[in-house]
């Protein structure tokens, strides 16, 4: 066996239980160090390691694994977040401990990656025979198959219960807001039972299920009409040995299905996950390029799905119809507030029909001034000395006026 890259990880359950706010990268990352761990699981072992060790990584491994373009660029910040990541362990009773995970990060160019675990995380990871802790382990390729930090969650929480294991299968029950917790799901997001069961359940299962050896499903349960909870069953048929799999061989975010390449090519793709940083977020660009696609019916195809994708082209129609729906908006306020002026003032200002209207001079910088003085009294309903004086010269009614210099004229 590698002595420092193990074909199985251990996890104390507390660890396994616990919210971890990792991306798809970070949780890589973290499965990676874990790997370089020999725990102290019983009694019984002879050998095992009394400290932390460093994760390394050659360049060349540090490149495969962040990409060669977007990602080794932002490597930096990415560490950033990675040095500042805690993971949440709760009490029956209310309570919580936080565990900061990464003592440091080192990178230098010409040596490589450098990733050593905080000495507060010893007794989820190092010393969990001496802790007292329950245990799951899981063969290391298993994970490592995987796509999305959402996916592996499923699978160790699943396996946490594999000791509870009957007729090859599975089962655990979750209520919605705890799993919502162990998911690291925000309170503001995929509030919507339907996006949540798709991006959080449907997609990482499809993982789970095309990349691993197991087959997982879940039946949502419900308290009235309410989704409250899910049931999970976990099929562990075909169960193959763990054996060892070399660093080399281990993708840290494998591709997207090449049926969701759509006619690019490898390098492109390659390209393009470590752009959008990662293959969840390549779909649904992709997802929406396609969209598009139908619309435009471009000539080129697939050069408008990768500039579609590398230029985020939906995050642009997101804040276009953003920046649209803000404007109509906007539009209709001041609608309401024309409207309420037109009713309140129509009959304020005597319009005398023997005097020709006199119209604003829009060239004029002092009439253009004027205009707005009036729109700005009128908007706050107030009729003052200013404003009846100003379109009394000109004779001119305040609905009149709103016609003319209001929202809806294009003027002023």
């Amino acid at each position: 066996m590698n002595e420092d890259h193990r074909p199985v990880i251990y996890q104390a359950n507390p660890l396994i239980e616990g919210r971890k706010p990792f991306s798809a990268i970070e949780m890589r990352l973290f499965l990676l160090a874990l790997q370089h761990v020999n725990p102290h699981l019983s009694s019984n072992d002879k050998f095992y390691d009394q400290r932390f060790k460093e994760l390394y990584l050659t360049p060349a491994q540090t490149k495969e694994i962040f990409g060669h373009g977007e990602y080794l660029n932002r490597l930096e910040s990415i560490c950033d977040g990675m040095t500042q990541k805690v993971v949440t362990v709760s009490y029956d009773d209310g309570g919580f401990k936080k565990y900061p995970v990464f003592g440091y990060i080192e990178y230098k160019p010409k040596e490589g990656l450098r990733i050593k675990f905080n000495e507060d995380m010893r007794p989820l990871i190092l010393d969990i025979f001496e802790s007292g802790y329950g245990y799951t382990k899981i063969a290391a390729k298993q994970l490592f198959n995987l796509s999305s930090s959402y996916a592996v969650r499923l699978l160790e929480l699943m396996l946490q219960y594999r000791g509870m294991m009957k007729s090859s299968v599975i089962v655990r029950h979750f209520e919605l807001d705890d799993l919502r917790e162990k998911m690291d799901i925000g309170s503001g997001e995929y509030r919507r039972i339907s996006d949540f069961k798709k991006r959080v359940l449907n997609d990482p299962i499809e993982d789970i299920n095309r990349s691993t050896q197991y087959s997982l499903s879940y039946v949502p349960t419900k308290t009235g009409r309410k989704v409250t909870g899910f049931d999970f069953t976990m099929e562990c048929n075909d169960m193959i040995l763990e054996t060892e799999k070399s660093p080399e061989e281990i993708k840290l975010e494998k591709l997207p299905r090449k049926a969701d390449w759509h006619g690019l090519s490898e390098q492109s793709v390659n390209k393009l996950t470590t752009i959008c940083g990662s293959n969840e977020e390549f779909e649904l660009r992709m997802e929406h390029a396609l969209k598009l696609a139908k619309k435009r019916n471009p000539e080129n195809l697939q050069g408008f799905l990768y500039n579609a994708i590398k230029d985020n082209y939906r995050q642009q129609d997101i804040d276009a119809q953003a920046a649209i729906e803000r404007e109509m908006r906007a539009v209709k306020e001041n609608n309401e507030w024309e409207q309420v002026a037109a009713k309140m003032f129509s009959n304020e200002i005597r319009v005398k029909e023997d005097r020709p209207e006199i119209l604003f001079d829009l060239k004029d910088s002092m009439d253009v001034a004027i205009i707005r003085v009036i729109k700005s009294a009128l908007k706050e309903k107030k009729l003052d000395f200013t404003v009846r004086s100003r379109l009394e010269e000109h004779n001119m009614s305040i609905p009149r006026f709103l016609e003319l210099y209001g929202s809806n004229s294009g003027e002023v």
